[in-house]
């Protein structure tokens, strides 16, 4: 599978990282993946590197739901309000754990395209679009 040149992974546990980190790796679908350990961080990046040129902007983002500073659905929110990502064809997949369906609800219509469980499995490797 061609490699997806960034990912961004959002996500406050450092096991979590590790292990979706290694994950990643052992799948052979990305090149570079920046990690940050909240919304407000990842907020911050995706500004900075998805506003003026799409090409730094990531390809896929991995969002854990609870976090703190900022949590995955108040980085949605404020993503939606600025428009930010409307032209950019990012993948946000959700780690939904402990999240009621009506919260999937929100995300989706908030742009989360695809959900799973902590940590990543093979099945992430449907998700990610490489090319994108």
């Amino acid at each position: 599978m061609k490699k997806l040149n960034k990912i961004l992974l959002v996500d406050d546990d450092p096991t979590s990282i590790y292990i979706n980190e290694n994950i990643l790796k052992r799948m052979e679908i990305k090149h570079e993946v920046t990690v940050l350990t909240n919304g407000k961080l990842a907020f911050d990046y995706l500004i900075t590197n998805c506003s003026s040129n799409s090409n730094n902007c990531p390809a896929f983002v991995i969002l854990d739901h609870h976090m703190s500073v900022m949590d995955g659905m108040e980085l949605m929110e404020a993503l939606n309000k600025i428009d930010l990502l409307r032209n950019n064809n990012v993948v946000f997949l959700l780690l939904a754990i402990n999240t009621t369906p009506q919260q999937i609800e929100i995300f989706k219509d908030l742009g989360v395209q695809e959900f799973t469980s902590k940590p990543l499995s093979k099945q992430t490797k449907q998700f990610a679009k490489p090319g994108v």
